[in-house]
């Protein structure tokens, strides 16, 4: 009996050991079949070839750097990365080549055998390791034990910590490492805590949010930088594990497919991700004349992954983003997609950090949360304006026009103070809304969202400071004529590429088209100081010395003609009901819908007979309907529990909420969600007249 259960037992162990060695194999295999789902050229690989010395190092790199950002050594590891797919290829000519095995073994003991470093803790423990492992792993059988071992010693400063995603690369490192070594309890470590990420964040928690944008850094939204290579890496780990025992659940695959098309396809517009959503890494599209993200630009590699991404998943998922509203509500960030153009504000508050400054990099971004809004149509608008934009009248913006160098961020960043800001998705007309409460200076500001329209609407714009005060309608590359009109003294509208600025109020607009110049150092204190030079458009709004209670309302109306403002300043706009200090309300269609930002409890004039008292702060839209309003709305600062109302005449409540008649007024409350995850969420009600 006794031999029995020894037999028993080592046929178990023996049939456990050979599934452990399949999976080694398979997810090798599988690793193999990720990276050579990319092409390297004949070409390339024989213009790195020839570009290498003698000692398997590349001239043109320069190995002594130290910095802690665009650290160009690192660039050698990923040349060899790219040879080695090469070797893997069996269509590329130099499949198998002794020629290449030789060269990427010398290239890897060059790198082994010397002490290249960089300042940043990063490249170091995460982005060294990263790009030696691909290359091991893909030309396993021809690397020299001495070789191997040298090399897996380097990826050993990938220990398994932090949060987000430097967990996620460091685990991916520790993987590819232990899976060299055949150590399967670190394998299945590694791959857990890599899976262990993908999972919904609580609000303002780091990782993936429930409005499917990303954080990293604190509650600071990351679509780029961080968010981008979130998405990279774990689709590359789902490729990886796929058909395997530590494959990713199916609710995971579903909670990746969100974040890719519910969060990063919004932010990618012409093939690149919009500048308000890449964190700060607002670079050049060359470093040191080589492009920035290798050999694919953002939007590109955007693009690769969703090709990736659909080799696994099953889904018909959307080529495209679809042309609508929309407010992640996580992040204090707003995109509106038309057929025609693209717009975004970038917003914060006291749950969200506005932008963060490190490495060098975004040392000018003091005011990128503060309400910068951009207008894309061709996607060129902004290409390359960077280094020339004067950074204290980013487009959007109110600011203090002081003397004082713009103060460099850390990356602790900044918050708004103030938690009034939100997003709220019309059935006709959206609108995004925030109190500005930094420094000395106070606004509340209102972008309506309406067809090919952004109406923008400004209030209470104090400051105790003494100097002039200006909003910045927009600040963009100069492309073709400007065209000005005026009644009397003051400017009307303002025609430039095709987009109208129109004055709706009494404010004085303010515009020029000047040469400026700037350096890319003065972002990025490790780029180059060599002055450039561009023709700007920029269009104000100057509030004058110290102003208390001052305001601004103007219309933004893209893809018209030069020659058809006139028509669209008297057929086409919005009526605007009440704008004050207390709130912003447009009326629409003749009083079909009427669109409202309430800063504070407030009352107006809804029609020519009924008033509506608002005694909550919200952002709120009214539709007619047959028989009443369709009511949505929103409460921006995510902390009450329901939107108090009084409105004349007599209504009953549909859907949720309370009601009362009083004489011939109807009192009602509108519910906000109860769960943390939905806090910020449009509502939706029906008051049907009695």
């Amino acid at each position: 009996m006794r031999l029995y259960r020894c037999l028993i037992l080592a046929i178990i162990f023996l049939c456990n050991q050979s599934i452990y060695a399949t999976d080694i194999d398979k997810l090798k295999q599988n690793l193999k079949d990720f990276y050579l789902l990319e092409t390297i050229s004949d070409n390339e690989v024989e213009a790195l070839l020839n570009n290498m010395s003698t000692d398997f190092s590349f001239p043109d790199i320069d190995y002594t750097l130290h910095r802690r950002s665009n650290w160009t050594p690192k660039q050698h590891l990923t040349r060899l990365v790219s040879l080695a797919i090469a070797f893997e290829d069996v269509n590329s000519k130099f499949y198998n080549s002794d020629t290449l095995a030789t060269t990427i073994v010398g290239a890897l003991n060059f790198w082994s055998y010397n002490n290249f470093y960089s300042d940043n803790w990063w490249l170091s423990e995460i982005g060294i390791p990263q790009n030696i492992g691909p290359t091991l792993i893909l030309c396993e059988s021809i690397i020299p034990d001495s070789t191997m071992t040298k090399s897996l010693k380097i990826m050993d400063k990938s220990k398994i910590y932090m949060t987000g995603q430097n967990k996620t690369w460091l685990s991916g490192n520790v993987f590819m490492r232990e899976l060299l070594r055949a150590n399967d309890t670190l394998i299945r470590t590694a791959a857990n805590t890599i899976k262990s990420v993908l999972i919904p964040s609580a609000p303002y928690q780091e990782g993936i949010q429930p409005d499917y944008s990303f954080h990293q850094h604190g509650p600071q939204p990351q679509f780029g930088n961080y968010g981008l290579h979130f998405a990279e890496d774990i689709i590359k780990w789902m490729f990886i594990f796929k058909e395997t025992d530590i494959a990713f659940s199916s609710q995971q695959v579903d909670l990746m497919r969100n974040l890719m098309f519910e969060g990063q396809q919004k932010v990618v517009y012409k093939g690149n991700y919009e500048i308000l959503a890449t964190g700060r890494q607002i670079f050049p599209e060359f470093v040191d004349g080589k492009k920035y993200r290798g050999p694919k630009s953002k939007g590109d590699l955007y693009q690769s992954l969703e090709r990736k991404f659909n080799l696994f998943d099953r889904h018909n998922n959307p080529k495209h983003a679809p042309s609508e509203y929309i407010h992640f509500r996580n992040s204090d960030y707003s995109l509106y997609r038309t057929d025609t153009f693209f717009s975004a504000v970038r917003m914060s508050s006291q749950r969200v950090i506005g932008a963060e400054a490190g490495n060098g990099e975004n040392q000018l971004g003091y005011y990128l949360g503060d309400g910068t809004q951009l207008i894309y149509r061709t996607g060129n608008e902004y290409e390359g304006i960077y280094p020339v934009w004067d950074w204290k009248r980013l487009p959007g913006t109110t600011t203090v026009q002081d003397t004082a160098k713009l103060p460099v961020l850390t990356w602790d960043g900044y918050k708004n103070n103030s938690y009034f800001t939100g997003g709220l998705k019309g059935k006709k007309v959206s609108l995004t809304a925030f109190k500005y409460r930094r420094d000395s200076l106070q606004a509340n500001k209102s972008y309506f969202f309406v067809n090919n329209k952004i109406y923008a609407l400004g209030s209470g714009i104090s400051t105790n400071r003494h100097f002039n005060v200006t909003t910045t309608v927009n600040q963009s590359l100069k492309q073709g004529p400007i065209i000005v009109n005026k009644n009397k003294a003051i400017i009307s509208s303002v025609w430039h590429d095709s987009i109208a600025y129109i004055n709706l109020g009494k404010q004085q607009f303010h515009v020029t088209h000047e040469t400026q110049t700037g350096s890319w150092k003065r972002i990025l204190t490790w780029h180059s100081d060599s002055l450039i030079s561009k023709a700007v458009f920029n269009l104000e709004v100057n509030h004058g010395l110290q102003p208390i209670n001052e305001k601004y309302a103007y219309v933004s109306v893209v893809g018209v003609s030069k020659d058809d403002v006139n028509k669209v300043i008297e057929d086409e706009l919005g009526h605007i009901i009440a704008h004050t200090n207390k709130v912003h309300a447009i009326s629409f269609n003749n009083g079909q819908t009427i669109s409202i930002s309430a800063f504070e409890p407030c009352e107006i004039k809804i029609g020519t007979h009924q008033k509506l008292k608002i005694k909550s702060p919200c952002l709120l839209s009214l539709t007619k309907q047959e028989r009443g309003w369709l009511i949505e709305a929103v409460d921006p600062t995510q902390q009450l529990s329901k939107l108090s109302f009084e409105i004349s005449g007599k209504y009953t409540l549909q859907n949720q909420g309370n009601s009362k008649i009083k004489g011939d007024i109807t009192v009602f409350d509108i519910v906000t969600p109860e769960s943390v995850y939905e806090k910020g969420k449009t509502q939706t009600v029906y008051l049907e007249q009695k």
